[in-house]
Parts: structure tokens; C-alpha cells; sequence
């Protein structure tokens, strides 16, 4: 595959499609080899995928809300984790720093070798020091390229481009692996590119400590010092005694990003510190498991922790279904105890909704406004009720819990996506659970429980330590993993995964889109939501539609079998057909002209390549035509299909320009529309037939500068 494009690069070469022309006669069967069945096409409808794509928008955009619908709280972040750091971002990341004692060593290290890797645990301070590391070192107004952690050493030392002077970072590296005497060769390779480009890399890598042998690339990582770094968050306000004695306590929130959170809201005001504290800490939750509460308790908060915010009746449903399961595991092996009957019935509903220390009740405005919905009363109980749980209970509650969540995955959307969010809490406390238990067999099994995994990578994406795991679970999926894994694979790198990674992830649902006819299809519908979701993006499908339109043009320009060409092409005329995110008759291509502008080129090499291929030039010339209908009778709607009409033909070789503005004429005539209607598409049409007359006028065809004296389009 070929190297993924930098964040600011620009497609290559956007030049004629010359490569060879597949047959339309040819037989339509894809994917020979592949030991499948033509008519095997995966069992994902439209609906549940595009539901998938708006629940992944709709976290991404609520999390960071302390009363959201997931009830995770504002500890989450959305931006993208590469891309290009400017001296404005880097600014801000580094306000509040506080250089821990390993610092000065990582600088050492930095600067001799040109290329370290922080060693530490999640979440203590790694990223924010490799920015400032490199804001040492990097020249005075260079910017700071954040590159993705799939990269191997290999692929940094002989296929990454570096430039002089500027500083290169990459967060939560997931590709470290093999022998540290191999791997010591491949860094001082890449130290010596580094040296020859002046230019400086930092890695951060999740683990618990260096490798021996790679002294001087691997430094051990420590959290700075905490009281230092509540001062500096403290954003110099008066401290109180009140403030006082919770700064003294601050030790124990461990991480860096909890303390700066502590400091931060006692800055903001509004609450009181001591009450910032107790809800950071947990202090609640941690007091209720220390009284010991009963088995039929604990399982109540365990099922809300992951079916947080349904309704009422749901809930209990689910909650009846975890305690059979649990009583199930406790008598494995047994024989059933004898227990006199109980004839009271427990009135939950009168304690959920009412002096329960954990669990209140609510009514969530919406479509089903007014129904009672289960959730707990503080924004952090959730993941620290998780934590409470994985620090106290065992085999007894967690086997139960297990099997219960797993069924989830079958149950009803909403419970779905309350169970992905739950599992991405307890990710950021045991990844490795998460991935044994539940990523891997929902992967492996049916329509719904891979839409679930993906979902889960998703969420887990939201959380800046999580995310280069979601990405490593994912890319392990995509090669000799089986196909429903690949599936998965896909359906991941067209939610979350592409807000936090873009670039692979056009990359990689690419490569999948080519891949055996299941795993094509698959990929190529999570294509179109992967542009679909990052066209609602302030990012925007740009940088996504760039990068498509390269790989498009580098396989169609090599020698390709004319059986992948059609494929390949189905992938691009997939894009080009598809509407808007939940807007119905919205074409994306014609939305993406007029937000975009400078989407025209990218979008002209797509309509180049369709158009250029007898087999699609008919499903292409349609794609053109409903693109330009929704144009009609917007500002700047003609300048927009110019800009379109100019990109088309300068991809496409002269003696192509002709016979396909014959074609895109001969369909006008057959387009039916009202006379109105027909004259503003004429317009448009003629705009775009503009630039194919100035490379090659087709016989007898008169095209005005975007007017209606050009060739006649039938009002009918």
C-alpha cells in the first residue's frame, strides 16, 4: 500500500488517467480467488451502519459535557492526533508545564541522538513533555508534525520525508516490537536520518519501563511533581486553607491530567474544593462499596456502570438478566440450594428514585421525552464505580458480568452504545480485558456484535491513551484475522478512528475496499460514512478526499488487472454517488463543492478515472448530473461547477475529453425535468462542458462562457 501522505501534502500528480481502459463487456464477477460466493455481501443494512456513524458523532460531540446522555463527563478530547502543531497550539499545551526530574536526561538524549522514546505508563505526562521537548530544540518558528503510531521504525527511517528544522512527535507508539539489538540498529538508522534532515523526533510508548540495550533512545518516564503542577493550573488565585488542605490531598488522584483537572475547576469557581475533590476521588462511591453492600446491590450499580440511561423498563429487564446469569455462575457445579420463598417484592423504582447514594432518576428531553431513565448522580460515578468494581470483586461478579455484556451486543442500539461506553471506561483501567473479553469475540461474530466492536474502538478513540490501542486492535484485525475481523476493521476506521487518524484510515479502508468481495463491501460503505461523518467535522472531508483521489491515482496509473480496476473504481463512484449524513437527496459531492471550494480538484480526479472507464461512465455521467442538480440555484453555484469541469479535464487525455462530453450531453437529453428546473441544470452542465472545449470542442457543440447558447439540453 502506498505510504501514507503527510497531513499537509497535496495529491500527486493530478494529471490524465492513462492507464488501461476495463472492458465493459467483460464479465462482472470480482474478487476471483477469493473463495467466496459472489452474492456473499455482509449482512450490514444502511440503516444500522448510518446509525452507527451518528451515534460515534453524537459522542464525539457530547462527551466533553458534564451532564452528557453517555454519563462519562468531561474527560475526553476530539481533536485529531495527527496533523501539525503550530506555534499557537504548542503555546497552549505548554501554559501550565512542569518539567519532571527525567527532563533534562530526555533533552540529553534529544540531542545527541536526535530521536527518544518516553517510557511510562498511561497517562503520565508524556505528550505534553515531548512538545516541550521538541520546542527546545526545534528551530525558532518551526512547527511541530504529529505523526501516527503506526509507524514502524522502518517505515520512519526510509519512507518518511523530514524537514529541516522542525520537531516530529508520536503519541502512544504501537508498533514497537522485536529484538532490542534489532531495534537499537533501525533507531541509530534513523538517527542518522534525523541528523541529515536537522530535525528532531520524540515517541511516547505505554509501558512500564525501557528496554535494556536501547540506552539513549528509551528514557524511563515520571510524572512531575504534583504539588508543582497544581500550583501552576491554580492560575495564581489566593489559596485558602480550604484550598490548602486540597492541595495536600492532591497527591492522591495520581495522574497529571486528574490534579490539572482539580486545579483548573477550584480556579473556575462555583463549587467548592473540597467538593471538586470528593468528586474526582470518588469519595461517595468509594464509601458505599466500604459498607459492604449486598450481593443484589453491587449487581444493580455493575448493570447501570454499563446500561447507563436507558429506560427504566429496559433496565430492569437487563438487570433480571444479570442476576440469572449470576446465579447461573454461582451454582456451576453445585446442586441448586433449597431456599424458602420470598414473597416481597423489592421496590427498587421507590429507591432508585429516592435517597440511593449512587443511582437517581431523571427524564432526558427527546423523542421519548418524560420516560424514566436510570443513571447515577455524579458525572464521574460511572468510571469510578468500574474502578471500585475491578479493585474489589473477582472471578463471582466479573464472570457474570462477562457473559451479560457480551449479549448486549444483540440487544436493542441504545443498550448497545451504553454498553461500548461502559467497556471504554473500564479500557482506560484494563485494556487488556477489554480486548480479550469482548473486542476480540464481538470482532469474530455477527453483524451486530462487530458493529458493537466498532463502536467500542470508537469510544475508546475519545480518550487520548486509548486511542493508539484502538488503533492497534484495529490494524491487527485487517490481515490474517479472518474476514468478519476485517469487516470489523473497516467499520472501526470509518468512526472514531478517522476523527483521531484520517490518514490511515483512508489508507486502510483502501486497501480493504480491494480486498476478497465481504471485505470490499464492507469497506467500501464505511468509505462513504468515513467522508459522510467528516463532512458534518469542522476539519471537514478535505484532507480524507485528497488522500482518496491519490490512491486512486497511483493504482489505476500502474499496471492493475482490469478486474481490480472496476473495483477500485467502485470504491471512488461510492463516494461520488453518496448523500450527506443523515440528509436524504443531499448529494456530498455537490454539498462538498460549495463548503469546500477547494474539494473541486480531488473531486475531478475521481470523475476523471469513473468517467474514463467505459464499464462506470454511465453510473459516473449519472453521479455528475445529480451533483449538478443540487447545485442549482445556490450562489456561486457556477463558478463551483467550473472549478469541477476544469479538474475533470485536465485528468483526462484530449481524445477522452471529446467522447465523454459527448456522453454527458447525450444523458442531459434524457434527463426529465421541469422547463425551469432543465434551464438552471443547462447552466450548470455548460460550465462544466466549458474547459473540455477549450482541450477539445466536441463536433458541432457551441459552449459559451457557462450561458445557455451551448449545445441543447432537452427540457424532457
Amino acid at each position: 500500500m502506498p505510504e501514507t501522505p503527510q497531513p499537509e501534502g497535496q495529491p500527486a500528480d493530478e494529471a490524465a488517467p492513462d492507464g488501461p481502459e476495463p472492458d465493459p463487456e467483460e464479465a462482472k464477477q470480482e474478487g476471483q480467488g477469493d473463495n467466496e460466493s459472489p452474492g456473499e455481501e455482509g449482512s450490514f443494512d444502511e440503516g444500522a451502519l448510518g446509525q452507527n456513524a451518528t451515534v460515534i458523532n453524537n459522542f464525539f460531540d457530547q462527551v466533553d459535557g458534564s451532564h452528557s446522555i453517555f454519563g462519562i463527563g468531561a474527560r475526553r478530547s476530539t481533536h485529531s492526533m495527527t496533523g501539525t502543531l503550530d506555534l499557537v497550539d504548542i503555546e497552549m499545551a505548554l501554559e501550565c508545564f512542569v518539567a519532571p526530574e527525567c527532563f533534562e536526561k530526555a533533552l540529553l538524549d534529544l540531542c545527541g541522538h536526535r530521536v527518544v522514546v518516553l517510557v511510562g505508563r498511561e497517562e503520565s505526562g508524556k505528550w505534553i513533555s515531548a512538545i516541550a521537548l521538541l520546542n527546545r530544540v526545534k528551530q525558532r518558528n518551526a512547527k511541530i508534525t504529529v505523526l501516527s503510531p503506526a509507524r514502524t521504525l522502518d517505515e520512519l527511517a526510509a519512507k518518511t520525508a523530514f524537514r529541516e528544522g522542525r520537531g516530529y512527535v508520536i503519541q502512544g507508539w504501537v508498533a514497537d516490537a522485536g529484538a532490542a539489538t534489532l531495534q537499537r540498529f533501525e533507531f541509530e538508522t534513523l538517527s542518522r536520518k534525523l541528523e541529515q534532515a536537522q530535525a528532531h523526533l520524540v515517541i511516547t510508548l505505554n509501558r512500564g519501563q525501557e528496554l535494556s540495550g536501547l540506552e539513549g533512545f528509551h528514557v524511563g518516564w515520571r510524572t512531575p511533581d504534583p504539588l508543582k503542577l497544581f500550583d501552576a493550573y491554580l492560575n495564581g488565585i489566593a489559596v485558602t486553607d480550604e484550598i490548602a488542605e486540597v492541595r495536600r490531598q492532591a497527591i492522591e488522584l495520581r495522574t497529571p491530567r486528574r490534579i490539572a483537572a482539580l486545579a483548573r475547576q477550584i480556579a473556575l469557581g462555583g463549587q467548592s474544593p473540597t467538593d471538586v475533590l470528593a468528586d474526582l476521588t470518588g469519595n461517595e462511591v468509594t464509601k458505599w462499596f466500604g459498607d459492604k453492600p449486598k450481593r443484589s446491590e453491587v449487581l444493580v450499580v455493575a448493570a447501570l456502570a454499563f446500561a447507563y440511561g436507558v429506560p427504566e423498563r429496559v433496565f430492569e429487564r437487563l438487570l433480571v438478566d444479570l442476576e440469572r446469569i449470576a446465579e447461573e455462575v454461582k451454582l456451576r457445579g453445585r446442586e441448586p440450594e433449597k431456599r424458602a420463598y420470598d414473597d416481597t417484592l423489592p421496590q427498587n423504582r421507590a429507591r432508585w428514585g429516592g435517597d440511593h447514594p449512587l443511582i437517581t432518576v431523571e427524564r432526558v428531553p427527546g423523542p421519548s421525552a418524560g420516560e424514566r431513565r436510570i443513571v447515577f448522580r455524579g458525572s464521574q460515578h460511572r468510571e469510578q464505580v468500574i474502578n471500585e468494581l475491578l479493585r474489589l470483586y473477582g472471578y463471582d461478579l466479573w464472570e457474570p458480568l462477562r457473559l451479560w455484556i457480551r449479549g448486549l451486543a444483540d440487544d436493542l442500539a441504545e443498550v448497545r452504545t451504553q454498553a461500548a461506553a461502559g467497556l471504554s471506561l473500564l479500557a482506560a483501567a484494563n485494556s487488556q480485558e477489554v480486548r480479550e473479553s469482548f473486542l476480540e469475540p464481538w470482532a469474530g461474530g455477527g453483524a451486530s456484535e462487530q458493529l458493537t466492536a466498532a463502536l467500542l474502538l470508537s469510544m475508546m478513540c475519545a480518550d487520548d491513551a486509548l486511542a493508539p490501542i484502538a488503533l492497534n486492535t484495529a490494524l491487527s484485525w485487517v490481515m490474517d484475522a479472518g474476514q468478519p475481523r476485517a469487516m470489523t476493521a473497516a467499520l472501526a476506521f470509518a468512526g472514531g478512528l478517522s476523527i483521531r487518524y484520517p490518514a490511515d484510515s483512508v489508507d486502510w479502508l483502501w486497501f480493504l475496499s480491494l480486498r476478497a468481495i465481504r471485505i470490499r463491501v464492507v469497506a467500501r460503505r464505511a468509505l462513504v460514512l468515513l467522508f459522510q461523518g467528516a463532512a458534518e467535522r469542522e476539519d471537514g472531508a478535505l484532507q480524507p478526499l485528497r488522500l482518496l483521489a491519490r490512491h486512486v491515482d497511483l493504482d489505476l496509473r500502474s499496471p492493475i488487472e482490469p478486474g481490480r480496476a472496476r473495483t477500485a473504481l467502485a470504491a471512488a463512484l461510492a463516494v461520488l454517488s453518496c448523500d450527506r449524513l443523515e440528509a436524504d437527496d443531499d448529494s456530498l459531492a455537490a454539498w462538498l463543492l460549495m463548503s469546500e471550494p477547494e474539494s473541486a480538484k480531488p473531486l475531478g480526479v475521481l470523475w476523471a478515472w469513473t468517467l474514463h472507464s467505459a464499464y462506470y461512465r454511465r453510473d459516473a455521467i449519472r453521479a455528475l448530473y445529480r451533483a449538478l442538480r443540487a447545485l442549482k440555484g445556490r450562489d456561486g453555484a457556477i463558478p463551483a461547477a467550473t472549478a469541477l469541469g476544469e479538474a475533470v479535464w485536465s485528468a483526462l487525455p484530449p481524445d477522452a475529453a471529446t467522447l465523454i462530453s459527448q456522453a454527458i450531453e447525450r444523458a442531459g437529453a434524457a434527463v426529465r425535468e421541469n422547463p425551469e428546473d432543465s434551464i438552471r441544470t443547462r447552466e450548470l452542465v455548460l460550465a462544466v462542458l466549458k474547459t473540455s472545449g477549450e482541450r477539445g470542442r466536441p463536433h458541432g457543440t457551441r459552449t459559451g462562457g457557462g450561458g445557455t447558447d451551448g449545445h441543447p439540453i432537452s427540457d424532457h
